[in-house]
């Protein structure tokens, strides 16, 4: 399977009740510095092929290799929203930062091997005696080499749902509750062994890539109360060795709307369209126009503070006035109910024998503002003569 098979979709369709039609993909209009020209190559020892570059989201598939194996040449990570980065490994201190990753045995086969005394002619073996060893059968890696995007493994799952506790096998991008933006590419990835046939026990070989919208009502936000209307996004039938899928966001996928909700589904070809449901182990997340610019009220920016968003502050706005009608009432009737137990007679001879209170300087009131001030000498109470005595 050359990775030719990612090619962007353009096309969005209302699948709602019938059958899910084939998006035709289009030709990545990307180019790059250097010219991508075919190269021919010997696979499975005698098989020769030509392998046709393609570039998707600035990422470099069925590039031919260095003759020479780098350990220092670049390798593509993904975004938590499935947008491609481009990671340089490092030789620090004797040691490689940043290496291409490693994936352990997720992607080989265990089995066990008998062998005999026959066959091993062990020294502390008896003649009868069978030795039984664990082996890991490596895959066929003639075209999943060819891609230099990281792979998904189970390591590399995140938590889901409003509680974070539900893993999000088999996705290792996108996140929950990210943002997928009008125009860019992203990679859906997911881990291919995922899919097996509960009765032969095989991996799947093909599967399908849907979007579908997400239909929430407000009170039923942050739970599972769901509606799928509609699957408007289908991709072709891909090989699940792979393990991912570039997808080009289409403005027309909004439906004139700012923004979108949706979940990311995979379908293996053993599960028919009526019996597949794509939020069983779907990714749910946002499907938006591009960055919002707007500027927000002193009321907005303290309703954000306070952490209420969206349409969470129309319902605290509407429950302010039925809760102080509410308290008025109830102070009414226990006012009235308690009138007749009231005695006010010690605060309201406390208030009266406040207002002969003087307040002020003496001066200052009007009562004495013609009288003539005297030095302490000229008072009649003052003797001179008593005065020198003390």
């Amino acid at each position: 399977m050359k990775f030719g098979s990612f090619l962007l979709m353009a096309a969005a369709l209302n699948l709602a009740n019938a059958a899910r039609e084939v998006i035709r993909p289009k030709a990545d209009k990307e180019t790059t510095s250097e010219e991508l020209k075919p190269w021919l190559r010997t696979i499975y020892s005698t098989k020769a092929e030509i392998v046709t570059p393609t570039v998707i989201a600035g990422v470099t598939f069925s590039a031919k290799p260095a003759a020479t194996p780098d350990p220092l040449e670049p390798w593509v990570s993904l975004n938590k929203d499935g947008s491609p980065k481009t990671i340089k490994p490092e030789l620090k201190n004797g040691r490689t930062k940043n290496p291409h990753p490693e994936y352990s045995t997720y992607f080989q086969t265990a089995s066990v091997r008998t062998f005999s005394y026959e066959e091993l002619k062990a020294h502390n073996m008896d003649p009868n005696d069978v030795y039984e060893e664990e082996v890991f059968i490596d895959e066929d890696k003639t075209y999943v080499s060819l891609n230099p995007i990281i792979r998904c493994t189970p390591e590399r799952y995140f938590m889901k749902g409003s509680a974070n506790d539900i893993s999000s096998q088999p996705f290792c991008t996108p996140r929950e509750n990210t943002s997928w933006k009008v125009g860019k590419t992203y990679f859906v990835s997911w881990f291919t062994r995922f899919f097996e046939d509960e009765f032969s026990g095989e991996v799947v070989e093909n599967v399908r890539v849907h979007l579908s919208y997400v239909k929430e009502k407000a009170s039923e936000k942050g739970f599972h109360k769901r509606d799928i209307p509609a699957t408007f996004f289908s991709s072709e039938w891909l090989k699940n060795v792979d393990g991912m899928y570039g997808i080009e966001i289409d403005g027309d996928w909004l439906q004139g709307q700012y923004e979108r909700k949706i979940v990311v589904s995979v379908q293996p070809s053993n599960i028919p369209d009526e019996e597949f449901n794509p939020l069983e182990n779907g990714v749910l997340l946002y499907m938006i126009q591009g960055s919002k610019v707007s500027k927000y009220s002193k009321e907005e920016l303290a309703l954000q503070d306070a952490g209420i968003s969206n349409d969470k502050w129309y319902y605290v706005a509407l429950s302010i006035p039925t809760m102080v009608i509410f308290a008025l009432v109830c102070i009414y009737f226990f006012l009235h109910y308690n009138g007749k137990y009231r005695d006010f007679s010690d605060v309201t001879q406390a208030a009266l024998g406040k207002r002969h209170r003087v307040l002020g300087e003496v001066s200052k009131m009007k009562k004495f503002r013609k009288m003539k001030n005297h030095k302490y000498s000229e008072l009649p109470s003052y003797n001179e003569k008593s005065s020198k005595q003390h």
